[in-house]
């Protein structure tokens, strides 16, 4: 008896699932690609502020990244704060015990590499930028496709809102802020790896789970919130229905007691063993001023929601936009309790969404600051993104319902694939005149001040105000990389295994032979009176010393007080006047040599360039 060979069976054609879920993950994929073009303009973008702190590190001052691995500790202890302030490096007003002193290893080592590899060069940091945030843009489309169909259009819809997130823009269009994506990378990784962990995955997930923990805590502070994150899983989302809120704890308390571990240590580490943490009105220590951080949690909190939803950080252009625009923040505002409650109204049923409010609430409490900062948004705007898609997507269900649905769901779509892409353009556009700006101060001075003959008894160049605020941290840096010092050769300083790094700063900061230094750093016009051949006072003409983050980066809440002295080695800072909100009005300043010594300038912003100004030492006297 034979037998016939049976025909092989066909593939049988994908589903109709199958196909919608490719054609979701081509649409993100497109998405992720447009993305990272859609930042190739911040190749334009040079480098600023931090950034400079990070050339000297990585060519004078090696030492600053051996010593822990890392490039972000600015200002460490009253020691350097003093070499700071003596050498205009830190404004007269700094608080001794102010720091700027953060310990990020991860993407130390990446910027080390990256000028190992490229040297100083500009576009190789920001193409790193761009390829980090693409990442980042893969990693919540994964997380988020737990919680949104991933064969329907609200998740690409949502990983758009996410990618073209203007409270990003700063994040990846700023070199030295590379830290915000590494870390959300590695978040990112430790909570999908935790919900494989959940799902049954097995028990290396729940190893991978710990080391991503690690090296996000080992990228940025805020990655501290990931046990958080985890913890609201777990009671958002039990392994079945009417599960009490123990029970749904108790299976992972060995893993939640390992990130608790995990995060000792790391405090521990950062704080006690290796000196870390920093401490000013705009970074907040909530262990050395908790009433300060008590004080803001709520402000910047609201702050930070009607950036995530309107776009519109309206906070940049006063550091009290509801008195000096009320109108505008009142529409902001409006818009953004309306989409709130109507999100609250429409999803208050819905798991997930319960889930992504916890996390924003847990960042929130990792990154107060003073003055609202986009830039901690950006694990927020994860969970944002989502209540983003949701809402629209009920908005769209309801269409037939009314014009008012229409009327949301295209609020949606400008808000988040129109203005703020728009707005992310706009931040690619500002960054990249900070270079030509930055310039502007240097063609300033090389038109007064003759660089190729500084004389041997240095020169101290004192700026009056400023064109920009953005241009004050750390100018001076910047000056001296394109300015000569009269030093041709650090190395036998810098270099030198036998001498410390506030000695160094001492001995190659102390032999050049120019200096820079801001009596203020108001924007705008001042009133200068000269009341003695070595005496001013200065005022400014509008507002006072001190309006904004720039200005209170320096200081750590301490009250003004009229009489208060600053003596930062080469002039003398006295507060002359307070108002009764507390605020500095005028400053008397009190120089070693006389107004017209030869080894001053004193320069002041007139519109388009810094000038020099001649002072006529009469008491009385007004310039």
């Amino acid at each position: 008896m034979t037998t016939a060979l049976s025909a092989p069976e066909e593939n049988p054609a994908p589903s109709e699932a199958t196909l919608a879920r490719a054609k979701v993950r081509r649409a993100v994929a497109l998405v992720a690609l447009f993305t990272a073009i859609f930042y190739v303009p911040s190749l334009r973008c040079g480098f600023f502020a931090d950034d400079w702190l990070h050339r000297l590190a990585l060519d004078q001052f090696p030492d600053i990244f051996r010593e822990h691995l890392n490039l972000f500790g600015l200002i460490r202890s009253n020691e350097e704060v003093a070499a700071f302030k003596k050498f205009g490096l830190a404004p007269w007003w700094t608080d001794p015990d102010m720091r700027i002193n953060f310990w990020r290893p991860i993407p130390s080592i990446t910027h080390w590499l990256e000028y190992q590899l490229f040297g100083h060069s500009a576009i190789a940091a920001h193409l790193i930028n761009i390829g980090f945030y693409t990442a980042t843009v893969f990693l919540v489309h994964r997380l988020l496709a737990r919680f949104l169909s991933p064969s329907r259009w609200p998740l690409v819809f949502a990983v758009a809102v996410f990618a073209l997130d203007d409270a990003h823009a700063l994040n990846i269009v700023w070199s030295a802020n590379r830290n915000e994506t590494v870390g959300a990378i590695f978040v990112l990784a430790s909570l999908l790896s935790f919900i494989r962990y959940r799902e049954g995955a097995g028990r290396a997930f729940a190893g991978l789970s710990l080391l991503s923990y690690a090296c996000a805590l080992l990228s940025k502070e805020s990655g501290l919130v990931l046990p958080l994150f985890v913890l609201a899983h777990v009671v958002v989302f039990p392994e079945r229905p009417g599960q009490a809120l123990f029970a749904r704890i108790r299976p992972h308390l060995g893993m939640l007691a390992a990130f608790f571990v995990v995060s000792v240590a790391f405090l521990a580490l950062y704080f006690v063993v290796l000196g870390h943490g920093a401490n000013s009105v705009y970074y907040i220590n909530p262990l050395k001023n908790p009433g300060l951080w008590a004080e803001h949690f709520f402000r910047s909190g609201f702050y930070h929601a009607v950036i995530l939803a309107t776009g519109v950080p309206l906070h940049v252009l006063s550091s009290t936009p509801v008195r000096d625009y009320p109108l505008a923040a009142l529409a902001l505002g409006a818009v953004t309790v309306g989409f709130w409650a109507l999100a609250w109204r429409w999803l208050r049923q819905d798991r997930p969404l319960r889930f992504f409010v916890l996390t924003m609430v847990a960042g929130q409490v990792i990154v107060t600051t003073s003055f609202p900062d986009p830039r901690n948004l950006f694990l927020p705007s994860i969970g944002f993104a989502y209540m983003v898609a949701r809402v629209l997507e009920e908005a769209v269900a309801r269409f037939p319902k009314g014009r008012s649905y229409r009327a949301v769901a295209g609020t949606l779509v400008f808000l988040h694939l129109v203005l703020a892409p728009v707005l992310c353009q706009v931040c690619i556009y500002i960054v990249a005149t900070f270079e030509g700006r930055y310039r502007v101060i240097a063609d300033s001075l090389a038109k007064s001040i003759d660089y190729q003959r500084l004389p041997e008894d240095k020169l101290e160049v004192y700026f009056l105000n400023w064109h920009q605020r953005e241009m004050t941290a750390l100018y001076g840096l910047y000056l001296r990389r394109v300015l000569p010092t009269g030093v041709t050769d650090y190395k036998p300083i810098t270099h030198n295994p036998n001498i410390s790094y506030v000695d160094k700063l001492y001995q190659g900061l102390g032999g050049e032979r120019i200096h820079y230094y801001s009596l203020s750093y108001v924007v705008g016009e001042v009133d200068v009176e000269v009341l003695s051949e070595h005496e001013i006072a200065v005022r400014p003409k509008k507002g006072h010393f001190f309006p904004t983050l720039f200005e209170q980066l320096y200081t750590t809440g301490k009250p003004w007080q009229t009489g208060q002295v600053f003596e930062p080695g080469t002039h003398r800072a006295t507060i002359e006047e307070v108002s009764p909100e507390g605020e500095v009005t005028k400053v008397r300043f009190t120089f070693p040599e006389p107004l017209s010594s030869p080894r001053y300038r004193f320069m002041k912003w007139d519109g388009e360039r810094f000038a020099p100004v001649s002072f006529v030492a009469v008491a009385g006297r007004s310039n």
